[in-house]
């Protein structure tokens, strides 16, 4: 039984944070001196199970960078946890390695997410060394986790349920991507946020219009005949025709169909983190772009540890969850996946205040004296950017620029004040109240000359 297995079997709650660890390719994995299984894990009566793990690859294989992966989960208040994750190293038949983490997001049960995650890695494993490229390995993959879904079924050791699953395989260069249903990922590049799948609900035209062909109505967030909302599955063959089911040749048929869409996005020096998570994530903690944001932030925090990441972001979602959610409405299970994938780069350093303004012995803070100012006005002839040349300058130069240029700023401020008396005058040579009122407010009183 692996680990997911053992997770979601147990009846007590886990005390502690279970942590796994992976050597470099060459070296087995191993765990009490057992070899240890891929890992997969899922929280157990509503506690928050977390993990970390951390490849670094062999000097000779230079294609797969060094990593770090955090998960974290929780039932959020639902009665059971059917979600389940994995992650694990991949030996390609070139010789080098690749790192594979996926999520599955079960329904009616745990049954189907457990057994995809179970069969996954030898799945895959199998597909790669046959199959002429990654993406046609993953498809053939998702095809044969199907296969051995339904004829667990058809045997009756499968009484219900279905699962959807997202995959990624990481290697230097790319990072692909294979879902079926409504997981989700997203990569920060360098804070933009770049979304790696598509979601398969009957709010996207194309899965609603494949039911509606069939007659099968689809609302925004349920699907006719059934109690789910999503258009790809696996498993789900309880369902019965018109949903899903297979003819006498073993053909999948029906409009809930298994195909996974698979993307392939390349990765250079501005890829930094993915983010992974089941629809209890996404669906309460919204838009991505700032799941993204607010998560490089946390991330700078939390010194770039993707495990305390994903603790964190399980925090927020349960408390998107709770403020949306009417008091006893059961939330949803919840799994994040933190891949981080090279350090953040370094934050820009401060380049002071925008008022300019300076210290004074008292520790108050007063605006810089006229000779301190580096511009001088556009009016006078002298462009505003002349100040951006001074640091070329010699000393004895930029001082007389600096002090030319204070000279035609107290020259403006002189015809400001000059202005001032002259209406000031008028107003008194004129005799009213109005004028007498204005002549005691003076040149003195004026905000420029309070400046």
């Amino acid at each position: 039984m692996s680990e997911a297995a053992a997770a979601g079997s147990g009846s007590s709650p886990t005390s502690a944070p279970l942590r796994h660890t992976a050597v470099a390719e060459g070296q087995e994995r191993r765990e009490n001196g057992q070899h240890a299984p891929a890992l997969g894990v899922n929280g157990a009566n509503g506690n928050s199970v977390t993990s970390t793990h951390a490849v670094a690859a062999p000097e000779e294989l230079v294609e797969l960078p060094e990593f770090t992966v955090g998960w974290a989960q929780s039932q959020g208040n639902r009665p059971n946890q059917d979600d389940r994750c994995v992650e694990f190293l991949l030996h390609l038949p070139t010789g080098g390695s690749a790192l594979v983490w996926a999520v599955a997001d079960g329904h009616h049960q745990h049954y189907v997410s457990e057994l995809v995650c179970e069969e996954l890695q030898t799945t895959l494993s199998a597909a790669v060394a046959e199959q002429p490229s990654l993406e046609a390995a993953l498809r053939a993959t998702i095809s044969r986790l199907d296969d051995a879904v339904f004829a667990r079924h058809n045997e009756g050791r499968l009484p219900t349920g279905g699962t959807t699953l997202i995959v990624h395989v990481l290697t230097g260069t790319h990072v692909y991507t294979a879902n079926v249903g409504d997981c989700k990922s997203v990569l920060s590049s360098r804070g933009a946020c770049v979304e790696l799948n598509t979601c398969h609900n009957p709010n996207v035209p194309s899965e609603r219009d494949r039911f509606q062909a069939v007659g099968i109505y689809c609302s925004a967030d349920h699907i006719g005949g059934s109690d789910i909302n999503v258009c790809r599955t696996l498993g789900d063959y309880d369902l019965g025709l018109p949903l899903k089911g297979r003819d006498e040749q073993g053909k999948q048929v029906g409009p809930l169909i298994s195909e996974p869409d698979i993307q392939c996005v390349p990765l250079d020096e501005m890829a930094e983190f993915v983010i992974t998570a089941s629809d209890g994530l996404w669906d309460y903690y919204s838009p991505e772009s700032s799941v993204v944001s607010d998560t490089r932030r946390q991330m700078r925090r939390l010194n770039e540890d993707p495990q305390e990441v994903a603790e964190w972001l399980l925090e927020q979602a349960l408390a998107h969850q709770r403020r949306m959610l009417h008091s006893g409405t059961p939330g949803d299970n919840i799994t994040i996946m933190v891949v981080r994938l090279r350090p953040l780069p370094p934050l820009p350093r401060s380049t002071g205040s925008r008022l300019n303004l300076r210290s004074v012995g008292s520790g108050e803070l007063a605006s810089p004296k006229l000779s301190d100012l580096p511009e001088a006005p556009s009016s006078a002839g002298t462009s505003r950017n002349a100040s951006a040349s001074l640091p070329d300058l010699a000393p004895e130069a930029r001082q007389q620029q600096l002090q030319r240029q204070a000279s035609q700023q107290e020259a403006l401020l002189r015809q400001h004040s000059q202005s001032h008396r002259s209406v000031a005058s008028l107003l008194e040579a004129d005799g009213g109240e109005t004028g007498q009122q204005q002549t005691q407010g003076g040149p003195q009183g004026s905000p420029l000359q309070a400046q």
